[in-house]
């Protein structure tokens, strides 16, 4: 045996089927004696005993070292005892696969789809699918309409459009807020659409700079353009109130910052008409924080005065507080 084991170069297969047919032949054995005698040294031997160890051919002993003989049919029906329950545990996984797939795709994804549905982004390139927008904008307004422009105005009949569909909002009683340039405040055809758009009920405020175009319908819907230096451009829309709320957050800080339209500053201020030097320097002092006490002390006056004169700063401004006759003034340059 050991000369047949040896000869022919032998592979693990023939190393454990020499092997095995010697602890048929001599009974159970230590594997040091069984190698021994077919002539092979532990390490010669170890290919041989892995091999009938994969098979399910030997098993230890009652006693020590010794390994036992397993018959083949026996191995074959452990082999297939153990193929089963391996088949067992895939099928207990992959029905906990399915199970899992099955939550994600009916329950879990239809969830997000949902929110993702929420958020529409569009870039518009034709003007008759910005007209399309602006229609369908309005017919979705249910509480108000803000929008802000930084100029020049767009020509008179785009105009007239504008302020017959702003009547037609406040007649359904929307809302209506819009936020321009002090540069259009500048030319009389700007003035009077100003002073119409007062007049129909829109909430008109100046800013000394407003960033881009924008307009909103309530908190779930945006149109801006695709590039600020380009009027005439693409625009985007923007839909959904997870985005459109950073645009809602935005025009609210300028509408902080910009002072209301009115008929005086319609018609432009005089400074030299009705407020005197004595005005104007309670006007800086105003802007600059000072309380009434502070102020009759520079001026010199009595607190009643100072009281008087703001009060009268206030009326010519038509301003509602001392904050904003303060930014009314610096926005038409009399401090």
């Amino acid at each position: 045996m050991a000369n047949s084991v040896r000869g022919g170069g032998p592979n693990a297969a023939d190393i454990g089927l020499a092997l095995y047919q010697t602890l048929r032949t001599n009974g159970s054995s230590v594997p040091a004696k069984a190698a021994a005698a077919i002539g092979l040294t532990e390490a010669e031997a170890e290919a041989g005993w892995r091999e009938l160890e994969e098979l399910g051919l030997i098993r230890p002993g009652d006693s020590g070292d010794v390994i036992d003989p397993v018959e083949p049919d026996t191995a074959l029906i452990e082999l297939l005892a153990r193929q089963r329950a391996s088949l067992r545990r895939q099928r207990d996984e992959l029905t906990s696969i399915v199970t899992a797939a099955e939550s994600l795709m009916e329950r879990y994804r239809p969830a997000v789809m949902r929110e993702n549905a929420e958020i529409e982004v569009e870039l518009v390139t034709k003007d008759h699918r910005r007209r399309q927008f602006l229609r369908d904008f309005d017919a979705t307004i249910t509480e108000s309409a803000s929008w802000m422009h930084p100029g020049p105005l767009p020509s008179s009949e785009v105009l007239a459009g504008s302020l017959t569909a702003d009547n037609a909002l406040i007649a359904r009683g929307i809302k209506v807020r819009a936020i321009y340039g002090q540069s259009i405040n500048s030319a009389p055809r700007q003035r009077k659409y100003l002073s119409d758009l007062t007049a129909a009920g829109v909430d008109v405020r100046l800013a000394p700079q407003v960033p881009f175009d924008l307009l909103m319908a309530d908190t779930h819907s945006a149109l801006v353009l695709a590039n600020p230096e380009d009027p005439s451009g693409p625009a985007v829309v923007v839909r959904g109130p997870a985005l459109v709320r950073s645009y809602v957050a935005m025009y609210e800080d300028c509408w902080l910052r910009s002072v209301p339209y009115t008929a005086n500053a319609a018609n432009g201020l005089d400074p030299d008409s009705e407020l005197t030097e004595q005005h104007r320097t309670t006007m800086r002092l105003l802007a600059n924080g000072l309380t009434d006490e502070r102020i009759a002390r520079k001026l010199g006056v009595s607190l009643r005065t100072v009281s008087r004169l703001v009060s009268e700063i206030m009326r010519y401004l038509e301003a509602d507080s001392r904050f904003q006759a303060g930014v009314l003034a610096a926005a038409h340059g009399l401090i």
